[in-house]
């Protein structure tokens, strides 16, 4: 659990530090890094935020044994949806793109319900 922990807040001021420094080394007029900044950003808070709650979910035993279909398959859920985010995002529909990504997380936890048994 200690890890976890350390892992959401060093994770995101290292990840901070690293796109401040990228962004500043290309401050270029229509550089499209700060958007794709912002919607890794997102995701990589979205994972760990998933992560903390399937650490703390499996540590007060609610659940057997973690998947390896959720815990790996994160990582292909968000580099599909997070493309999908930034399509929409570039081509100037902010509005959608943040539906894109939180209907997506809603989508997630679903799937990991459903996979579960929880929902039937």
């Amino acid at each position: 659990m200690k890890r976890v922990l350390v892992a959401l807040l060093v994770v995101p001021l290292a990840a901070t530090v690293v796109f401040g420094v990228v962004s500043w080394v290309l401050r270029r007029r229509g550089s499209s890094f700060p958007l794709v900044a912002s919607v890794l950003s997102q995701w990589l808070v979205a994972y760990l935020a998933w992560t903390l709650v399937g650490s703390v979910v499996e540590a007060s035993g609610v659940f057997d044994a973690p998947s390896s279909y959720t815990r790996y398959g994160f990582g292909l859920f968000a580099l599909v949806f997070g493309l999908w985010q930034y399509r929409l995002a570039r081509a100037g529909d902010a509005r959608q793109a943040s539906r894109v990504f939180v209907w997506s997380q809603v989508g997630w936890l679903l799937l990991v319900l459903a996979e579960r048994g929880v929902l039937g």
